[in-house]
């Protein structure tokens, strides 16, 4: 798999390019949903076959099919670890744009997949010079504190009500349909708001929000992201890479997801972006 640097470049360059990507299909199955993602440009067509389904383990499984078009090869690609990667990928893109300060401490709220991607992604593009962590399962939240340390970062459980005021980089990671963070965090925080992709979801407490500058990755996620509900002046991520601006603070990027970002991953795998 490439690296998160080079998977963001990539996304950077669909998302000013441009691609033909239709809204999500969402269809209720027994325990859950059933998504349709696709996308296409020039040069690949990409779908991606999602079941969220809250009762297995793991909880999201997903894959993908990609057609060359040129050739009509066609390829069947690991959607979660994709899915894993290009995500924390667009938060890198965000963070590299948009976050105030470019050094600092990491906080991940989310102990899962998408926290440890989160994790390599923000090692790779930021001095770090530690990370907290907050999460349930015991098991997962000492293997993601060992994965840190094995990045050679000092790492520990986040147990305090208050975010440090060394934290420039926090990362919530999980399915919450309520606020997993307090209402103030350090002046100059990026915040990469990714788990939650329903109206009825909000891993971030409102009176943050409010006074917060508000960045999406995409403009589904006005109507999508309970956090973004009823708010005004949020910019998508293809306008701030074009100079667009959000006023206030901290710096919120939210991300639900979109096909785009798929058809970038798979532009990467294939070696079409270079």
């Amino acid at each position: 798999m490439p690296g998160y640097l080079e998977l963001a470049e990539a996304i950077r360059k669909v998302l000013l390019r441009g691609a033909e990507a239709p809204a999500r299909q969402v269809l209720p199955i027994p325990g859950g949903h059933f998504l349709v993602m696709s996308a296409a440009d020039g040069e690949v067509a990409v779908c991606k076959l999602v079941t969220v389904q809250a009762d297995r383990t793991p909880s999201v499984q997903a894959e993908v099919w990609a057609r060359r078009l040129a050739t009509g090869e066609v390829f069947h690609l690991p959607g979660e670890e994709l899915t894993r990667r290009r995500t924390a990928a667009l938060s890198l893109l965000a963070a590299r744009l948009l976050a105030p300060r470019r050094e600092g401490a990491l906080l991940l709220v989310g102990p899962g997949a998408q926290g440890e991607a989160h994790l390599e992604a923000f090692a790779e593009g930021f001095p770090l010079t530690r990370v907290l962590l907050r999460g349930r399962g015991r098991a997962r939240v000492e293997a993601l504190l060992a994965k840190a340390q094995a990045l050679g970062l000092s790492a520990e459980e986040w147990t305090g009500e208050g975010v440090p005021e060394d934290v420039a980089f926090i990362v919530t990671a999980t399915p919450s349909p309520t606020p997993v963070l307090p209402e103030r965090v350090p002046e100059g925080a990026f915040i990469a708001a990714v788990g939650s992709f329903r109206p009825d979801m909000r891993e971030l407490p409102e009176e943050l929000i409010r006074r917060a500058a508000l960045y999406c990755d995409t403009e589904d996620a006005l109507k999508e992201a309970g956090e973004l509900q009823g708010q005004t002046g949020v910019v998508p991520l293809k306008a701030a890479l074009l100079g667009a601006r959000s006023e206030g603070d901290p710096v919120v990027f939210k991300s639900v997801g979109h096909a785009l970002f798929d058809l970038a991953a798979v532009r990467v795998h294939l070696g079409l972006e270079g």
